[in-house]
């Protein structure tokens, strides 16, 4: 009877060690081996084989109950880097990130307007981020790039970005991707990004989050995975033809059109201006109103929208949680849950929960490095230590 490729036991021992670092933080060889099921030698070996690998270091040692502190054992952030931007019409920021997650080094800058070339204007950007985490631009495996425009599934191609007037010369993006290099370059929509990042929050589940800021998309994870879609247009939710829920200040009658007219900073302004309320149709205004005490009437309407919009994903996909991000639902935050609980759960629609985002406000520059570090954890585990051919930049 075969027992199987070495070389392919080796790996798979290899990866669970490294899975493990990575979710407890450090361990000892007894507990590396209780987790495995390896016995001590093999464990030993696995420990041995990465060290040299550079791709585990000693982390000091832990004491016991009786006898010699036991030698603990860590990732070495250093056995990759990788790098998040994200991209608006307005700016550019970037963090780079070691293996383990902790973010080295950053850079921002405001866009820098017509007439410069804004393809080499991003490779310094991430160029000087990954300088001031002491790496260079060719030690980054991944570098990945949240824009608000369709990109295509395989992350390679932008296809539109009509929110990114801002940056000249930025029609198409694949010089970009040869210049910081094709292999490790991807592209992706900003609010799968946001979606990426809500896993941390919502880990183990099914979820749509439903963004609203200048404009409204979603993203959906359904078993821990992101939901692209076959083209990359999964979450193009503004482009939907429905009738306007509401009557105050109504936009549409029963032939509807876009969703994406009906919510967003310009239409929430007008929706306000419906009620007798006054703001000025701008994100940072529209957010601050939305934090203040709002007559019940507007914020009716407001949740009417928004349930209008997610009650066909929670039709076709029984996500079991829908989760309200962006800056004007996180400003309007409980009224707004509340109420749009309460119109989901009159459809006689699958049970649903609905929560408001608690990520940071640069969720999209999180979920760039999260999205590039899995991908770069994919590579260096599933390769191990067969895959280390090359130096190891140990800043």
């Amino acid at each position: 009877m075969s027992t199987g490729n070495p070389t392919v036991f080796r790996t798979l021992n290899e990866r669970a060690a490294l899975e493990l670092l990575l979710r407890h933080g450090s361990l000892t060889r007894a507990e590396l081996e209780f987790h495995t099921g390896l016995s001590k030698a093999s464990a030993a070996e696995v420990l041995r084989r990465l060290e040299n690998g550079r791709l585990v270091r000693r982390a000091g040692t832990k004491s016991g109950n009786a006898g010699p502190a036991a030698q603990l054992w860590e990732l070495n952030g250093s056995a990759a880097w990788v790098a998040g931007l994200d991209l608006t019409a307005r700016a550019v920021e970037v963090s780079v990130a070691d293996l383990t997650g902790e973010v080295r080094g950053g850079y921002q800058a405001e866009a820098p307007g017509e007439g410069t070339d804004a393809v080499t204007f991003l490779t310094e950007a991430v160029q000087a981020a990954a300088h001031d985490a002491g790496v260079t631009l060719d030690d980054l495996d991944q570098i990945v790039l949240g824009v608000p425009g369709i990109v295509d599934a395989g992350g390679h191609r932008l296809r539109q970005a009509v929110q990114l007037s801002g940056w000249s010369h930025l029609d198409d993006l694949g010089d970009l991707r040869e210049r910081l290099g094709t292999e490790r370059f991807r592209l992706e929509n900003d609010v799968n990004l946001v979606a990426i990042r809500e896993l941390e929050e919502h880990g183990g589940s099914s979820f749509v989050l439903f963004w609203v800021g200048n404009g409204v998309g979603a993203g959906a994870v359904l078993n821990d995975a992101l939901w692209r879609g076959v083209t990359g247009r999964g979450g193009e939710v503004g482009s939907v033809i429905v009738p306007d829920p509401v009557s105050c200040g109504r936009l549409y009658g029963p032939d509807g059109g876009p969703l994406g007219a009906l919510l967003g900073t310009a239409p929430l302004a007008e929706l306000a201006r419906a009620h007798g309320l006054d703001v000025e149709p701008t994100l940072r205004a529209v957010t601050q109103f939305l934090h203040t005490e709002l007559p019940a009437g507007f914020l009716d309407d407001v949740a009417k929208r928004v349930a209008l919009g997610v009650t066909a994903a929670v039709g076709m996909l029984d996500p079991g949680r829908v989760v309200l991000g962006g800056p004007l639902c996180t400003a309007a935050g409980e009224p707004l849950r509340t109420r749009v609980a309460e119109l989901l759960a009159s459809t006689g629609l699958a049970p649903v929960t609905v929560a408001v985002s608690r990520v940071s406000a640069n969720a999209v520059l999180e979920g760039a490095v999260r999205h590039a570090l899995d991908l770069a954890r994919e590579q260096v585990f599933h390769a191990g230590t067969a895959g280390r051919t090359d130096p190891v930049n140990e800043s």
